[in-house]
C-alpha cells in the first residue's frame, strides 16, 4: 500500500529537480525528470524481493520514501519560490486541467488499465508471492511499478502527491470491504471516488479551501464511512445490533474523552488555545462576554467589532484588486499605492483590535474553568465509569486491576550496565520472545 505513496514522492523528487533545473514541471524535460525518478523508485520497490527476512518491507519502504522527501526538501531549498514548488507538488492545481488535457489523460489511462487486465493473472499471482524472490515474479513486479510509475508521472504534476495516493488508494480499499470480486470492488471504488470527489470540490469552493487537500479529506471520511457500514450490512442478523451498540459506545467514549481532556487543559492553561471550547461557544453563542464584568464586556465587543469591521475592509479592497485583474483592467499606480496603503493600516489596527480581545478571552477563560470546565471535567468522568463494563463497575477491586495492568503494559524496564531504560510497549519488540515486560536478556 505504502509503495504508491513512496513512488508518488519519487516522481515528486523527480519534479522538484526539473523545477531547481529551470524546466516547468508539466514541459517535456520536467516529465522526463519525473518519469526517470519514477523508474528509479520502480527499480528500488522491485528490489524490496531481494532484501533479508530480517527486515520489514514496510521499513524498506519507509526509508525510500523518508530519503526521497529528504532530498526533495534539500533540493527546492536552494530553489527560488521554493516553498511555492512543496505546496504545488503536495495538493497539486487540479482545478487547472483544461478541456483539452481530458482526452491525453483518458487515453493514458485506458492504456494502461487495457494492459494490466491483459496480464492480470501474472500480475496477481507476483502479489500474492509476497516472499518469492523468483525471477519471474521480480520480473512482473518491475512491469507493474513500471506501468504505475507512468500514471503517477502524468497525475503528481496536475493532482499533487496527496490526492494522487488518495485516488489510487483509498477507493480501492473501499471496494475490497465490501465484495472479494475484483469488478464489484471496482466498481464500487469508482462511485465512491465519484462521490468523494465532488463532496471535495464543493467543499473547496464553499468554504475556499485548497482543492487537493479538500478533496483528500473527503476521500478520508468515504473510507470512514465505508468501515462503519460495513459493520453494519455484512454483520449477522443477531450481531448487527451488538455492532450498532458497540459503534455508539465508541463514539461516546471518544466523545466523553475529549470533552475530559479539553476540561483539563482549561484547568491547567486557561490562556492557553482551547479549540474545542471556541467550537462549543460558536455553536451555542455563548462567548468570552458572558463571563467578564460590565466594563470589560463594553470593551471586548467594541473591540471584537471593530476588529471585524477592519477585516472586511481590507478583505473588500483586496476581492478589489483580483477582480480588476481578472477582467483585465489594470489599476493606475496611484490605485495600487492607495489600496497598499489602506491594506496595511486595517491590518495594523486589527492586530491592536485582536491584542484586546485575546487579552480579555484569557481573563475570561480563568473564570470559566470554574464555571464550565470544572463541571464538564466532573460530568465526563461520570460518563465514561457508566460506559465500563457493568462487571468492573460492581468490582471496584478488578478495575483498579486494570489500570494496574494497562500502567505496566506501558511501561518496560531493563538493566542496561546498570541504567534503566523505559519505553513503549512495541518500542523493544521486533523478534521478541514472550515474556513478561519486554525483549529477553540477550
Amino acid at each position: 500500500m505504502f509503495a504508491d505513496l513512496a513512488l508518488a514522492q519519487m516522481s515528486a523528487l523527480g519534479a522538484t529537480v526539473a523545477f531547481a533545473a529551470g524546466h516547468s514541471p508539466t514541459s517535456a524535460a520536467g516529465i522526463a525528470y519525473t518519469f526517470l525518478f519514477a523508474a528509479i523508485g520502480a527499480a528500488l520497490l522491485t528490489a524490496s524481493r531481494l532484501i533479508p527476512n530480517e527486515v520489514q518491507p514496510e521499513a524498506y519502504i519507509g526509508i525510500i520514501y523518508v530519503v526521497a522527501t529528504a532530498t526533495t526538501i534539500v533540493v527546492v531549498d536552494r530553489s527560488p519560490q521554493g516553498a511555492e514548488h512543496v505546496k504545488q507538488i503536495l495538493v497539486g492545481s487540479i482545478l487547472a486541467v483544461s478541456a483539452s488535457d481530458l482526452p491525453k489523460f483518458a487515453v493514458l489511462y485506458a492504456f494502461i488499465g487495457a494492459i494490466h487486465w491483459l496480464v492480470r493473472r501474472p500480475l496477481l499471482a507476483a502479489s500474492e508471492a509476497v516472499h518469492s524472490k523468483m525471477g519471474c515474479s521480480l520480473l512482473w513486479d518491475f512491469v507493474f511499478y513500471s506501468s504505475f510509475s507512468v500514471v503517477v508521472t502524468s497525475s503528481v504534476a496536475t493532482a499533487g502527491v496527496l490526492l494522487v495516493f488518495c485516488f489510487l488508494i483509498i477507493p480501492a480499499i473501499t471496494g475490497s470491504l465490501f465484495t472479494r470480486s475484483i469488478a464489484c470492488a471496482l466498481g464500487i471504488g469508482w462511485l465512491g471516488g465519484v462521490a468523494a470527489s465532488a463532496v471535495g470540490l464543493a467543499a473547496s469552493f464553499e468554504f475556499e479551501l485548497p482543492t487537493g487537500a479538500a478533496m483528500a479529506l473527503a476521500f478520508t471520511l468515504m473510507l470512514v464511512i465505508g468501515a462503519v457500514l460495513r459493520g453494519l450490512i455484512f454483520a449477522p442478523a443477531g450481531g448487527r445490533r451488538i455492532c450498532i451498540r458497540i459503534f455508539l459506545r465508541a463514539a461516546s467514549a471518544m466523545t466523553l474523552m475529549t470533552l475530559l481532556l479539553s476540561a483539563i487543559w482549561l484547568m491547567i492553561m486557561p490562556r492557553a488555545d482551547q479549540p474545542m471550547f471556541d467550537l462549543l461557544q460558536s455553536a451555542t453563542g455563548i462567548g468570552p462576554a458572558t463571563f467578564l464584568a460590565v466594563q470589560e464586556r463594553a470593551v471586548y465587543v467594541d473591540a471584537l467589532k471593530d476588529a471585524d469591521y477592519r477585516r472586511s475592509q481590507e478583505s473588500r479592497l483586496t476581492t478589489l484588486e483580483r477582480q480588476s485583474r481578472w477582467r483585465g483592467d489594470g489599476l493606475s499606480d496611484t490605485e495600487v499605492r492607495r489600496i497598499g496603503s489602506f491594506q496595511q493600516t486595517f491590518n495594523e489596527m486589527a492586530r491592536g483590535d485582536d491584542f484586546v480581545v485575546k487579552s480579555l478571552s484569557g481573563r475570561a477563560r480563568e473564570r470559566e474553568r470554574w464555571y464550565v470546565g470544572l463541571p464538564l471535567l466532573i460530568t465526563s468522568l461520570l460518563g465514561l465509569l457508566t460506559l465500563l463494563p457493568g462487571k468492573w463497575r460492581a468490582d471496584p477491586a478488578r478495575l483498579r486491576t486494570a489500570c494496574l495492568r494497562f500502567l505496566r503494559a506501558f511501561q518496560i524496564r531493563r538493566s542496561i550496565n546498570g541504567g534503566i531504560v523505559s519505553a513503549g510497549p512495541k518500542a523493544l519488540t521486533g523478534r521478541c520472545q514472550k515474556t513478561t515486560y519486554g525483549c529477553p536478556d540477550p
